[in-house]
């Protein structure tokens, strides 16, 4: 591109033709990228990676140049989310409305951290898209939305974002006006969380938020609360607890909680408990009649936090924090002459952020495109891979299923012929299998640590592979392979190359 007038190349009305054919080139190496089957086209070998980090270039060079080096030098790197063979955490990406829908919020460049003149139709799109959502988890919609005050939630930057807003509210919610006060009572700011699958961003929050490192774990059955033990803890410390939080789809299992249950025993200990329910995976099962009924109670929690990006087919990254009263986001309010005090300033109200992107802007794209009937599809679709798989290893003495599905998700072992009871060895061989799944990239699953719900030998911790459905394209066909390719390279494991 011509450099005649500026020392970077700017868009003008003179190099219009020339930067679409750029844009045009970029757009088809993303989707050259996207359509191939390869999880990636090379991997990183030890101490390669230094090499990307790299001196500041005194001269600049054509964006040709740059175009053509992340071609050819950063992309074959790269993971590919939307590869079928791709089985593990998180979405595909790939849906094409709300990737153009990401090229267009490049390109209208809006500040939602204003109304008026920052983003004056963007802020209004994206309240739609908040009220999608409450419609989603059965929050109430309110008829007219007069101010942000009405909306009842918030577009953040991810699920960590909206989880630590969960906890600022409850802590306001036990302590009022703690945003000017300051924290004065520390012993009563526990949160209670189920042991051994919650996730980490609750943790983070509870210190972030000056609170300490003061929670109350749970024990679980099933990957679920353990009602009796969680009736005892509500009973016996119901004034130290801020906070209960409940998994609707756990970042292990993808185990759906029980929240009337839950909803019944936190309200009966106390009305000061905030009920948090992280839902950045499970909320989508409210897109389907046919499986809205196993998140049924979530919409009696105070706050509930969902992220798009990782079960919508939308790309990175897109979160929201929904609050059951509205008016609650109030106890939040940051209040500046910066930040326009006009009816609909989201900056008010979205902690830790002042300038934000339309990042919901793919999100009105893809649910636009998809309607509520393309949704439940997609739901039901990833759901029922999800089975097929657990069914077709639950009839394979090779392997042992760890979850019960309740989303898109199956956590398994591959035991072969060794003692069931044995679990270090069990634990060595699936780590080693996960290893060289991840190394010879034909598959790629997931892989984490958590407490044996009793299937080898309950309360050990186990190793287990996950596969998750978060690609349209994953076929039964596909399934079939992966399964047998992981038996294979076991077999390789244990016994070398056939």
């Amino acid at each position: 591109m011509s450099q005649k007038h500026m020392p970077i190349d700017i868009l003008e009305p003179g190099n219009a033709d020339e930067v679409e054919r750029l844009l045009q080139e970029v757009l088809r190496d993303g989707i050259n990228f996207k359509l191939q089957d390869a999880v990636a086209r090379k991997t990183l070998q030890p101490g390669e990676g230094e090499s990307f980090i790299e001196p500041f270039p005194e001269n600049g060079m054509p964006v040709e140049a740059v175009i053509k080096e992340f071609r050819e030098r950063i992309l074959p790197y790269c993971t590919n989310f939307s590869s079928p063979q791709f089985m593990g955490f998180p979405d595909a990406g790939n849906s094409v409305s709300a990737i153009a829908g990401g090229i267009a919020e490049l390109m209208a460049n809006q500040n939602l951290i204003n109304q008026s003149f920052c983003s004056p139709v963007g802020t209004f799109a994206e309240i739609a898209v908040i009220q999608w959502l409450r419609e989603t988890v059965g929050y109430a919609i309110k008829p007219e939305i007069k101010d942000i005050w009405d909306v009842g939630g918030i577009i953040t930057p991810g699920g960590t974002g909206s989880n630590a807003t969960g906890i600022l509210l409850a802590r306001e919610h036990k302590f009022p006006n703690t945003m000017q006060k300051g924290v004065t009572d520390l012993d009563r700011s526990y949160i209670v969380v189920p042991r051994g699958i919650g996730h980490y961003s609750v943790k983070s929050a509870q210190m972030w938020a000056g609170l300490g490192n003061r929670l109350i774990e749970v024990g679980t059955k099933d990957f679920k609360y353990d009602l009796d033990e969680l009736k005892g803890v509500l009973r016996e410390r119901s004034d130290d607890i801020m906070s209960l939080v409940a998994y609707c789809g756990d970042s292990r299992t993808m185990t759906v909680d029980n929240f009337d249950a839950l909803a019944d025993m936190a309200r009966t200990a106390s009305e000061k408990i905030w009920l948090h329910a992280d839902a950045c995976h499970g909320f989508s099962l409210g897109f389907s009649p046919k499986l809205k009924g196993k998140i049924k109670g979530i919409e009696r929690f105070d706050s509930i936090t969902m992220d798009p990006h990782k079960v919508m087919t939308t790309p990175y990254v897109v979160s929201a924090l929904l609050v059951r009263e509205p008016e609650a986001l109030r106890t939040i309010t940051s209040m500046s002459d910066l930040i326009m005090q006009e009816p609909f300033a989201f900056g008010q109200v979205t902690p830790f952020l002042g300038s934000r992107p339309w990042n919901s802007l793919k999100l009105w794209f893809m649910m636009k495109n998809a309607g509520k009937k393309g949704l439940a599809e997609m739901v039901e679709h990833r759901h029922e891979m999800a089975l097929y798989l657990a069914e077709k290893l639950e009839r394979d003495n090779r392997f042992v299923v760890i979850n019960q599905v309740g989303i898109n998700s199956v956590a398994f072992l591959y035991t072969g012929n060794i003692d069931s009871t044995d679990t270090d060895s069990i634990n060595r061989l699936n780590k080693r299998l996960h290893d060289t799944i991840l190394t010879e990239g034909k598959f790629h699953l997931h892989q984490f640590s958590i407490p044996d719900s009793g299937k080898i030998k309950k309360g050990e911790v186990i190793y287990p592979l996950r596969f998750m459905t978060g690609n349209l394209r994953i076929t039964t066909e596909l399934i079939d392979e992966m399964v047998e390719y992981v038996a294979s390279v076991a077999n390789r494991i244990e016994n070398g190359p056939v």
